[in-house]
């Protein structure tokens, strides 16, 4: 296995990855809610999203903060007044390789750490092509005619969750929209068993294969449908390219050591900073 070590140039390559993953996220929301004001800005190297209330901190909250150049003041106050404005609260994604004194701006504007995810990178190569697969769960490209049986069955298998089915919805049809994702089915004795997708996201420091909106249906769940997803991304990540994957996971959860049995690495574990006052 070949493993990654975590250095302060690739932190910021994964990080602008996160950045431009959640841009796109607004711009195709932006898609599918035309009327609905919603924004990308950028902030300190990174990205605030704003999009609507309902929908959480998953499509309200702000990536890659702070990793290439320096936040001020300023630059927290037009952001928090944004987010005041459509009854937001600020919640900002901080990488542990930020220098110490964002820490200290954030603590002085009242932010505190309230959630953690796992950042996971994997460095490709041919071993990807040659995993072994698994012969009860067969992994193929989503079609076009089959995206709206890719958004059904996405919140199917997000359903026993905690998230709103509306969100989890947009989500897939966010997924379905965007040009640098590739969907996924897993089907077990030709049932759809789980879908995911993997974004193909370049950066001034390298690209980055993002594999993310993992899926799969209660009935299939302990039968290797996730893993078999991550193996064929990876495959489909390494022929188009690519050098270099990621994936995140809270720390609890079956993604995290999913990842971990796939061979990835745990590359950091990113707090989220939440605005208490």
């Amino acid at each position: 296995m070949m493993m990654t070590l975590t250095t302060s140039a690739l932190a910021k390559r994964l990080e602008h990855a996160e950045a431009l993953q959640l841009q796109r996220q607004v711009e195709a929301f932006a898609q599918i809610f035309p009327h609905e004001k919603c924004y990308a800005l950028p902030i300190a190297g990174g990205i605030a999203a704003v999009t609507l209330k309902p929908f959480g901190r998953k499509l309200n909250h702000i990536a890659g903060f702070a990793m290439t150049e320096r936040p001020t003041i300023s630059n927290l106050a037009e952001v928090e007044d944004v987010y005041a404005k459509c009854g937001l609260t600020p919640e900002i994604d901080v990488c542990p390789y930020v220098d110490s004194d964002v820490l200290t701006l954030l603590a002085g504007r009242g932010y505190v750490a309230t959630a953690f995810v796992n950042v996971f990178a994997k460095v490709l190569g041919k071993a990807e092509i040659e995993a072994a697969g698994n012969d009860d769960v067969v992994v193929e490209p989503v079609a076009i005619d089959e995206l709206p049986d890719f958004v059904s069955h996405s919140v199917s298998g997000f359903l026993s969750g905690h998230r709103p089915p509306e969100l989890l919805r947009t989500l897939a049809q966010i997924a379905a929209r965007r040009a640098d994702t590739k969907l996924y089915f897993a089907r077990v004795a030709g049932k759809i068993a789980g879908s995911a997708g993997l974004s193909l996201i370049e950066t001034p420091l390298g690209g980055v294969a993002h594999l993310y909106i993992d899926s799969t249906l209660p009935d299939y769940r302990g039968r290797g449908v996730q893993a078999a997803l991550i193996r064929a991304r990876l495959a489909a990540a390494h022929r188009a390219g690519y050098d270099l994957a990621s994936l995140s996971a809270r720390p609890t959860n079956a993604s995290s050591r999913n990842a971990e049995k796939s061979g990835f690495t745990l590359a950091y574990t990113r707090p989220t900073f939440r605005l208490a006052r």
